[in-house]
C-alpha cells in the first residue's frame, strides 16, 4: 500500500543509526563514563497529544566537567539504563550493563559565573526545549504521511531532574549522534529562525520541510534550526503565529525571514506547496547567492579525530544561534508581539481621526508631490503600480501558485540546472495542492506585511545598494492588503491619502496620493 512507504523509510534510518552505534563500539569508552557513581534522576517525559507531563525514576551516570559548552548552555555526557524493573536489586541493576548503555548528551543551563542554572526560569527553559523537539516531531509526522523522498525524524528528547543535588536542577536530555549522513557530510544547519538557508542543493529537505509545516499548520507554526545529521534533527525552533514558544520565537516577522531566502523548488511542487510570491528585487537577489557562501556544514572536520573537537564546535553553533534569537532584529519587545488593534493603530501612526488626517494632508499634497521619488528605473514604478493594483484584488491560489498546469500536472522547473538528490525518487506521486485556508490567508498575511515591515527597516541592505527598496516594501504591503491584513491596509490608505507611516518614512514621496483610493484601504480595514 502507499502507507506503507514511509514507515521503512522511518525504520530504516533509525536502524542505520543504531547500525553505526553498534559498529563502532561504544564511542565514549576512552572516557570511562561506567567507573562514575550512578546518579538517581526522574525523567519527565511530555505528551504532546494531551499536553501533559508524567514521571518515571532510573539513574544515569554523567560526567562532572562538560565537554562542550556555548554562551548560554554546557553540555555533559552521559549513560542511562532502562527504567530498572521492579525484580531487580539495586545492586545488580546498578552494576549491569554501563560499558553498553546508550550514549546521551545532557545540556545544562548555566548562571554568569558558570554553575548549573537552578532557577525556576531554566526549569521553564528546559520544559520549553523538550516542547518544541516534540512539536517540530509533529510536524515531522505529517511531512512523512505525504511519502516524500526522504523522511525526517526528530530525536526524541525529555527531561530529568537531579533530586539529590542542591538546587535539583533539570537539564534536557536527547540521544548522541555521530558520523556523517549519506553525503559524506557531519553536523549541519539548515536554516535558522533569523532568515539563514543552508543552498546547498542536495539539502533541500530541511527547507521544503520548514515551508511544509507552514502551510501544513495553516500558518500557525513554522519549524527552523534545522540542524543535525543526515535526516536526525535536533534542537528546532518552532515559529509561531502568537509567540508561544519562548525567547526564540519570532512569530510572522521570524517566519517573513525564513521566506524571504526560501527557494522554491521542484521538491515543494511535488508536496503541493504554493509559490511564495517575492519582488523583482528579492529574486534578482536570490540568483547572486552562491550555495558555498550559504553553507554551514562542517565538512572541515572530517580530519577532526577527536570527538571533543567536533562536539564542542557544534555545540557552541547551536547555542550562538540561540544569543541570535533573542537579539537578531535588535528591535523592542513590542515590535514581535502580534497585531492587537491597539499595536496595529500604533505602527500604522493612527493617533488621531483619519478623516481629520486626509482633510490635513490635502494642505501638504502639492508640497508632498514636488518631493523627488525614489524609483530608480521604469521597471521599480511599474512594480509599484502593479502592486497598488493588486492590493484592490482578493488574493487568488490557482494552479499557477502551485507551478501546475490547469490539468494539475506539474510544470518543469527550467531553472534546476541539475536534478536535485532529494528528488530522485521516481516512485513518488504529487501530492494535492496545498490550498491555503482562511486562517492561512490571514496568517500570510501577517508574514507579508512583516517582511515590508523588514525592508523598511532597512534589513536587506545588500539587497538595495543602501537605499529603501520601496517596491519590495509596496509588493508586500499589496500581497497583505490582498489578504486582507489590517495592519496592510491602513498603513497603504495612509501612503495613498499623503500621510506617513512607521512601515517607512519614504513610502509617500514616493506613491502617488488617491484620496478614493485611501478611503477604500480604509474601509477595507474597519
Amino acid at each position: 500500500t502507499s502507507g506503507s512507504h514511509a514507515k521503512p523509510d522511518l525504520f530504516k534510518l533509525l536502524q542505520q543509526a543504531a547500525a553505526t552505534a553498534i559498529a563502532q563500539e561504544d564511542v565514549w569508552a576512552k572516557h570511562d563514563i561506567p567507573s562514575i557513581p550512578a546518579e538517581r534522576i526522574i525523567r519527565h517525559l511530555y505528551h504532546p497529544d494531551t499536553e501533559s507531563w508524567s514521571t518515571d525514576e532510573t539513574i544515569c551516570k554523567i560526567q562532572t566537567h562538560a565537554f562542550a559548552h556555548g554562551a548560554m548552555r554546557h553540555c555533559f555526557r552521559m549513560k542511562k539504563l532502562a527504567t530498572p524493573p521492579k525484580s531487580a536489586s539495586n545492586h545488580r541493576f546498578h552494576s549491569y550493563g554501563w560499558s553498553r548503555a546508550s550514549n546521551y548528551v545532557a545540556k545544562a543551563y548555566m548562571t554568569p559565573d558558570h554553575q548549573v542554572d537552578c532557577s525556576q526560569e531554566a526549569k521553564a527553559a528546559v520544559m520549553n526545549d523538550v516542547i518544541l523537539q516534540y512539536e517540530a516531531q509533529r510536524w515531522a509526522r505529517k511531512f512523512n504521511e505525504t511519502h516524500p523522498p526522504k523522511s525526517i525524524v526528530f530525536i526524541r528528547a525529555y527531561a530529568i531532574e537531579f533530586p539529590d543535588r542542591p538546587g535539583a536542577p533539570w537539564f534536557p536530555v536527547e540521544r548522541f549522534i555521530a558520523g556523517k549522513d549519506s553525503y559524506g557530510v557531519g553536523f549541519v544547519k539548515h536554516n535558522t529562525n533569523s532568515g539563514f538557508v543552508d543552498l546547498d542543493l542536495h539539502r533541500t529537505t530541511p527547507q521544503v520541510f520548514s515551508a511544509f509545516s507552514f502551510y501544513a499548520s495553516q500558518g500557525h507554526r513554522l519549524v527552523a534550526d534545522i540542524q543535525g545529521v543526515g535526516d536526525l534533527y535536533t534542537d528546532p525552533q518552532v515559529l509561531s503565529s502568537d509567540y508561544r514558544f519562548g525567547d526564540g520565537d519570532l512569530g510572522p516577522r521570524g517566519m517573513a525571514l525564513f521566506f524571504h531566502t526560501f527557494r522554491h523548488c521542484s521538491y515543494s511542487d511535488l508536496l503541493g506547496i504554493p509559490a511564495f510570491p517575492l519582488s523583482k528585487n528579492e529574486l534578482r537577489h536570490q540568483a547572486k547567492y552562491h550555495e558555498d557562501d550559504l553553507t554551514l556544514s562542517d565538512e572541515e572536520s572530517a580530519a577532526a579525530e577527536e570527538d571533543d573537537i567536533e562536539g564542542a564546535r557544534n555545540f557552541n553553533r547551536l547555542d550562538q544561534n540561540r544569543l541570535r534569537r533573542k537579539s537578531v532584529m535588535n528591535l523592542p519587545t513590542d515590535a514581535f508581539k502580534p497585531d492587537g488593534e491597539r499595536a496595529t493603530m500604533r505602527r500604522s501612526n493612527l493617533q488621531n481621526n483619519n478623516h481629520q488626517a486626509i482633510r490635513n494632508s490635502i494642505q501638504l499634497s502639492k508640497k508632498a508631490q514636488a518631493h523627488p521619488v525614489l524609483m530608480r528605473s521604469k521597471s521599480d514604478i511599474d512594480e509599484v503600480t502593479y502592486s497598488l493594483i493588486r492590493a484592490t484584488t482578493e488574493a487568488k491560489f490557482d494552479h499557477k501558485s502551485f507551478h501546475r498546469k490547469a490539468s494539475g500536472e506539474l510544470r518543469e522547473r527550467k531553472t534546476e540546472v541539475h536534478r536535485n538528490k532529494d528528488d530522485q525518487r521516481s516512485d513518488v506521486v504529487a501530492a494535492p495542492p496545498m490550498i491555503p485556508t482562511d486562517e492561512t490567508k490571514a496568517n500570510l498575511g501577517k508574514v507579508h506585511y512583516q517582511l515590508a515591515c523588514l525592508h523598511g527597516l532597512g534589513r536587506f541592505p545588500e539587497m538595495s545598494e543602501g537605499e529603501v527598496d520601496v517596491p519590495s516594501i509596496i509588493f508586500h504591503l499589496s500581497h497583505a492588503a490582498s489578504l486582507r491584513n489590517v495592519a496592510a491596509c491602513l498603513a497603504l490608505g495612509r501612503i495613498r491619502a499623503g500621510l506617513d507611516t512607521t512601515v517607512s518614512p519614504d513610502l509617500r514621496v514616493a506613491v502617488p496620493i488617491d484620496f478614493d483610493s485611501a478611503r477604500d484601504f480604509f474601509s477595507t480595514s474597519d
